[in-house]
């Protein structure tokens, strides 16, 4: 089925949130893309050095009860990911690769998942250093495209479930070289890319 499901859209109080709050809100909302393939292969990978150590909220650097916080995993060139919100953390493994001349982190949650396979989801990074910046791929411009071109990518739709307030989600069932090609073509469209999480070194 390629019927696809278009969520609520976030209010302005919401978008005025802290960056490090907004990941978090938009997986509650059910607007953060998923897919159960990854978006990168192992030849993409990069290992970043810049990415390691804690970040904070641009705008509100004094907070150290919120920040992200890159680990490197071992010797290879993934990151273990913790998103520090007040008393909430959540980890993730962060891999960041490098398509053409574009760099992303395909992030996966490590825990508190409700997918029986942990689901990938993209982030643009545009800029290291000397803040972070990063852009989420938008949910509902590709929910839009995908209701407009049903072909254009490989999804599905996961049902409601019970005690849910809204509706299915779309879910990119589309393998590894089938999402790079998509997001190539789309790298440079603000709309499918907003950014909308910048965050200063802390330490």
């Amino acid at each position: 089925m390629n019927t696809t499901y278009r969520p609520r859209s976030l209010s302005p109080r919401q978008l005025a949130l802290s960056a490090l709050a907004l990941l978090g809100l938009l997986l509650l909302a059910g607007c953060v893309l998923t897919s159960v393939y990854p978006f990168y292969t192992e030849n993409d990978l990069v290992f970043e050095p810049k990415l390691v150590g804690r970040w904070a909220d641009a705008e509100h650097e004094d907070n150290t009860n919120k920040f992200w916080q890159f680990e490197r995993e071992g010797t290879n060139a993934a990151f273990k990911l913790t998103v520090r919100d007040g008393d909430e953390e959540k980890s993730y493994r962060a891999s960041f690769f490098r398509l053409k001349s574009w760099s992303f982190i395909d992030a996966t949650p490590l825990q508190g998942h409700d997918d029986f396979i942990p689901p990938h989801f993209l982030m643009k990074v545009s800029q290291v250093e000397p803040e972070l910046k990063l852009a989420v791929l938008d949910y509902e411009w590709v929910a839009d495209l995908l209701k407009a071109h049903p072909g254009a990518l490989r999804h599905t739709v996961v049902e409601k479930q019970p005690g849910q307030a809204e509706g299915g989600r779309v879910v990119l069932t589309a393998d590894t070289a089938e999402l790079q090609k998509f997001i190539l073509k789309y790298a440079a469209d603000t709309n499918a890319f907003p950014e909308n999480v910048r965050l200063a070194r802390q330490r």
